[in-house]
């Protein structure tokens, strides 16, 4: 079993703290460090201290994904130790500094029937962070099934797309310890991000489905605890599938009920009847929840759609 220890680090997001966690095993190893803040520094080198594994010593950064809040120090990281980054490729491209973040997602957002005026306001409310990268030669690239070897063990790099293409959970098989990152959260349901297909990229990345399907993979794998990205550690995992399962079913029938009653919606319409409070690049959010849901639909043959003037439209 690998002595596994939360860092609870601050981030300048809605959504609080990010959990990185430390391996106490050599070689020293961190996932998910938090984000490129001055406040997340201090508090990261200072829980490392009391820990007895100072910053120096790190060797190895695991990634769960991408997203700033958890990926934003490696560069920083990397800069002072040389510790290799462990990240699945699909994310590795978005941190190589030469992915177009915008232009990759802006034909979903305008099939969506997304306005000028909208697209506008989100891109003005952009990540104020600097944007994470991981330097040529830092990263090794872990996949599914890639092991993770430690002095006392080893870690499973578990494939777990949904939130991001890329996304990554760790596995200790003999602490039956899971780090989940966003995949599993104790309170909340990560959003299925709206991204390009890495393996199609004119094509929308199936989030929910995978999600959907990762949820499936999740309760087959024998788990004590799970570590989560935000919050609080997980005792009993398989209540919050359930929990998770039976908010995405509500979500469900949610939209079919709104389509009954207004007939057909684009995807933007939907989801700001869904989310009308929603400012700023939240607005983005709530159209990947709402598109992500209404894929899956279509694909189950519930909902269907037709594109008019390049504007996609759904209807009963």
């Amino acid at each position: 079993m690998l002595p596994l220890h939360r860092i609870v680090v601050p981030t300048p997001y809605a959504v609080g703290p990010v959990n990185a966690y430390l391996i106490a095993s050599r070689p020293y190893t961190l996932v998910d460090p938090g984000p490129d803040t001055g406040e997340a520094r201090e508090v990261l080198q200072k829980e490392l201290n009391r820990l007895g594994v100072p910053l120096a010593e790190i060797e190895r950064i695991l990634l769960t994904h991408f997203h700033s809040d958890h990926s934003g120090l490696v560069q920083w990281i990397n800069s002072l130790t040389g510790a290799k980054i462990y990240i699945h490729p699909f994310d590795l491209k978005k941190l190589s500094g030469k992915n177009d973040f915008i232009g990759e997602r802006m034909p979903f957002v305008l099939e969506a029937g997304t306005p000028a005026e909208i697209i506008a306001e989100v891109l003005k409310d952009g990540d104020k962070l600097p944007r994470p990268f991981v330097p040529p030669g830092g990263a090794i690239i872990a996949t599914d099934g890639t092991e993770i070897p430690f002095e006392g063990g080893s870690l499973k790099a578990l494939h777990f797309p949904g939130h991001a293409t890329g996304h990554l959970c760790f596995y200790d098989p003999a602490g039956k310890n899971l780090i989940s990152g966003d995949f599993l959260l104790p309170r909340i349901t990560p959003n299925p991000f709206l991204e390009p297909d890495p393996v199609h990229p004119n094509r929308r990345a199936p989030s929910l489905r995978h999600y959907l399907q990762g949820l499936d993979r999740l309760t087959s794998i024998d788990i004590k605890r799970v570590w989560p990205g935000h919050g609080e550690v997980i005792d009993d995992y398989r209540q919050v599938v359930a929990m998770v399962r039976e908010h995405h079913q509500a979500r469900f029938n949610a939209l079919v009920d709104l389509l009954r009653k207004y007939g057909p919606c684009t995807a933007f319409e939907l989801s700001r009847i869904t989310y009308p409070d929603l400012k700023g690049f939240n607005i983005f959010l709530g159209l990947s929840e709402v598109q992500a849901h209404l894929d899956v639909l279509v694909e189950e043959g519930r909902v269907e759609v037709e594109k008019k003037d390049g504007v996609a439209y759904y209807f009963l």
